[in-house]
């Protein structure tokens, strides 16, 4: 293990964490140390909002344009580091290489996509009602924006949001989740070889509860970008109510992929297999509900078995390896308690369901891929977020059973549904009440682009990586000119 130093970037200076208090990064596939670093307390949170607010006049006034140009050498430094960027992911939390390797590749489509938008800020020009007046509308800044980003993902999460700030002219506060520390760092670093200005883009190195507290009530901040539980969503979103602070929330899921008799089976088993286990199950985007028609489910669970039995499990770095451990101890303890709970009030375990002590890394925090049977829709082990590899078989007779037990849960992030019918496919496309629905397709294949949010406990309201984004880190201002 090495200690790392100046690791918060506040004013465009490599500094210190402001308390002696540290934390260690660990593999979660080896259980040993990683790296040790400084973590930011209140104190340097409100260091780095001055930062922001410092640089935000002249930043804002930059054009769009040369916003954009500023994107697309950062896509350009991200491709520089690529490998390194995805082994250190890997290493800090576990998923494999070729899943950290992709992540990399949606960072940069992401950048790419938002470096265009430099060139397409428009407004509106509206007709008056009046004679001798012109009517426009313009987007503005909002000022300093609050990035908060989870684990699970850690540079595509934080990207969405901090260029969408940056190439709308927002300045940035980035708090990462402490575990993928040494991930931050190398984006951060890549943002500053791209010519960042000092001030415009602020890290601050791991923190604890008071530094993430201070940071979504902070008085400097105009609006916040969270990624991450439920619980706290919903407590960042209460205090952002006190001030009138925008705020966009991307939070949980209790996905599901619906496989009706008329579906082309082993393609629906690619894409519960992707969107099941990718990720060890880690993804808010994750199926862990499969909703099948009972016609159909034997030769559906026949197939998925023979697959889930197959995958190797690991370390990420390993090229053969198609799962790598749950990212945390803790993760891992609240994955087995769920299944436990699960199988006490009566669900059958097909595979899996305990924990894995592997020969090669036995201090490792894997569980086995699992497939539960014997699930009701209204069980605790289907309306719960598990965020692990563990999969709920639900049975049903026909499509508007399959559709109630979707709706079922407290959110709506992901929906899938197969089916050769045109007739259901257009059907579930308005029934399926999730912000994210695809059709012959598994629950985790979103693009750069195309607006990505959820609905009731899945978030609230507003959407990320597109042109939406804009919805919360800009102003609209309409302006009448009469002459």
């Amino acid at each position: 293990m090495t200690t790392s130093t100046q690791t918060n970037l506040i004013g465009g200076a490599w500094v210190d964490a402001s308390e002696m208090t540290r934390f260690v990064t660990r593999d979660p596939a080896t259980g040993e140390a990683l790296e040790e670093y400084g973590a930011s307390s209140a104190v340097d949170v409100d260091a780095a909002v001055d930062a922001a607010r410092l640089a935000f006049p002249t930043w804002c006034r930059e054009p769009a344009p040369s916003r954009g140009r500023l994107l697309h050498r950062v896509a350009q430094e991200l491709e520089a580091v690529k490998d390194e960027l995805a082994r250190t992911m890997t290493l800090e939390m576990g998923k494999v290489l070729a899943e950290s390797l992709g992540e990399v590749d949606a960072t940069i489509a992401s950048c790419r996509f938002m470096a265009g938008e430099g060139l397409r800020a428009l407004g509106e020009v509206l007709p008056s009602a009046s004679a001798n007046r012109t009517i426009l509308t313009v987007r503005e800044p909002v000022g300093v924006v609050a990035c908060i980003t989870p684990w699970n993902f850690p540079i595509a999460l934080a990207a969405y949001k901090i260029f969408a700030a940056l190439v709308s002219g927002n300045c940035v506060v980035w708090k990462p989740a402490p575990n993928t520390s040494g991930s931050a760092l190398l984006f951060t670093q890549a943002l500053l070889r791209a010519g960042t200005p000092a001030g415009v883009v602020n890290l601050l190195s791991g923190g604890e509860i008071d530094a993430g507290r201070r940071l979504s009530t902070h008085p400097g901040v105009d609006a916040v970008a969270f990624t991450g539980s439920t619980a706290v969503g919903i407590k960042i979103a209460e205090a952002c109510a006190r001030t009138l602070t925008p705020v966009s929330l991307e939070l949980g899921g209790k996905n599901a992929i619906i496989v009706l008799e008329d579906a082309d089976l082993a393609l629906a088993a690619s894409g519960i297999m992707q969107s099941a286990f990718a990720t060890s199950g880690q993804r808010c985007t994750a199926a862990s509900r499969v909703i099948v028609q009972r016609s159909v489910r034997e030769p559906l669970l026949a197939e998925l078995l023979r697959r889930t039995e197959q995958l190797k499990l690991g370390h990420g770095t390993d090229a053969a390896v198609n799962l790598g451990p749950l990212a945390t101890s803790v993760q891992l303890d609240r994955v087995a308690a769920l299944v436990s709970a699960a199988v006490r009030a009566g669900a059958e375990v097909l595979t899996g369901g305990s924990r894995l002590a592997l020969p090669d890394y036995p201090n490792g925090s894997f569980y086995a891929p699992t497939l539960l049977g014997d699930v009701r829709a209204t069980d605790t082990i289907a309306q719960t977020e598990v965020f692990g590899p563990v999969v709920a078989v639900i049975d049903v007779d026909d499509y508007g059973q399959a559709v109630a037990a979707n709706n079922s849960t407290d959110y709506g992030l992901s929906s899938a549904i197969y089916t050769q019918s045109l007739h259901y496919a257009h059907r579930a496309a308005t029934d399926l009440q999730s912000g994210v629905v695809y059709v012959n397709s598994g629950t985790s294949a979103a693009e750069s682009g195309v607006p990505f949010g959820g609905m009731r406990l899945s978030g609230n309201g507003h959407r990320e990586v597109s042109t939406h984004a804009f919805d919360v880190m800009t102003e609209l201002k309409s302006v009448y000119m009469s002459f």
